[in-house]
């Protein structure tokens, strides 16, 4: 028999405060010892599970579910997981012993879990949908959509695959100028923030001898009339890694390198998601394991927490457990600018953080 033809695709955000759900039924297998399983899952001892609400249009795109369609995860402002459906069913009891609402009853196991890091400006363009899209609710993609992906790719699956890769075809399209946290008035300002410790960030990598490279979206941001990306690295490249490595770093917010060798890299949290800039940084030392790099969340004081509790997510801890000489730090912004003000006035340090 020959392999069904994949025509489907479904994009499910996740909200802010079911992340903790995914991450123990999705993320994390979990075993369903004590509940009563419908057909189909008696068998299994582990499995990745999530669903949907009930609702006429939801109901829809669900029946429309089969085995192996490709599922793209979404949550604050980037795509960071993806997976297959596995099999489906509606039972209400279920998604009530799972996750505690028994009105979660569109269920589907996930298979084939892969975590990704893509913005909504690749999927957007690949989909043809206007700038500045965003996914609302979960949602079967049309077949007009579906169309303009098979302008770039002659099927689905290839899409799938090469999005899971690190290497579309399409790429992230630049940001506008304006903040990506739409849901603050203080947007704007964090914005500049973002821009502002990003620039302390690549001016004490030139201090200490360290060659700079920034994110591919943020070179031509501005901060104090000058480009983020003068005097930086053009690209990146790294002698002995495969472009599928280098292309998943690309994105981080600021790399220190001396030649060739990565020293540390930055992302700095003001707008963007936290669980999407630690996904970038642990997904390449996966890759990796036997390479030494230290990674750095930085963000407002007041977001320690917050940040605190990401990086302390099991899957996170579980990446980098075995890798020994990689680390994991949190820095605030005042410490940037504090050593920033310190090696103006004293030069580089020893050890700058």
């Amino acid at each position: 028999m020959s392999p069904r033809i994949i025509s489907r695709l479904y994009l499910t955000p996740v909200g802010s405060d079911w992340m903790d759900e995914f991450e123990r039924t999705v993320v994390s297998p979990i075993s369903l010892p004590d509940i009563e399983l419908p057909p189909g899952l008696e068998e299994e001892h582990e499995v990745r599970i999530w669903g949907t609400t009930e609702g006429p249009q939801k109901r829809d795109y669900f029946s429309k579910m089969e085995a192996g369609d490709p599922i793209l995860f979404y949550s604050e402002g980037e795509f960071f997981a993806s997976g297959r459906v596995g099999t489906t069913f509606e039972d209400a009891s279920l998604g009530n012993a799972i996750w505690g609402s028994d009105n979660s009853s569109l269920i589907y196991t996930v298979s084939d879990y892969k975590p990704i890091s893509i913005t909504p400006n690749e999927i957007g363009d690949l989909l043809g949908y206007a700038d500045g899209w965003n996914p609302q609710g979960f949602v079967h993609v049309s077949e007009n959509a579906i169309n303009s992906l098979l302008t770039e790719y002659s099927s689905i699956e290839e899409a799938f695959q090469d999005l899971r890769s690190g290497e579309s075809t399409t790429g992230p399209s630049d940001p506008d100028p304006e903040p990506d946290d739409k849901d603050t008035e203080n947007g704007a300002d964090d914005g500049r923030i973002h821009t502002e410790i990003q620039w302390f960030l690549v001016q004490l990598g030139h201090q200490h001898g360290y060659d700079v490279h920034v994110a591919l979206n943020d070179k031509n941001r501005t901060y104090d009339g000058e480009p983020l990306g003068e005097s930086c690295l053009d690209e990146l490249i790294l002698p002995g890694f495969s472009d599928a490595v280098t292309k998943i770093i690309q994105y981080v917010d600021v790399i220190w390198l001396n030649g060739d060798a990565i020293v540390a890299m930055f992302e700095v949290e003001s707008t963007t998601s936290i669980y999407s800039g630690i996904l970038r940084m642990t997904d390449f030392v996966t890759r990796v394991p036997n390479f030494a790099v230290d990674m750095y969340i930085v963000a407002p004081e007041s977001d320690e927490d917050r940040v605190r509790k990401e990086m302390t997510r099991p899957t996170f801890e579980a990446v980098l457990t075995p890798v020994e000489h990689s680390s994991l730090q949190f820095l605030i912004f005042e410490s940037v600018r504090d050593t920033y003000e310190t090696v103006e006035r004293a030069g580089p340090l020893q050890e700058v953080f």
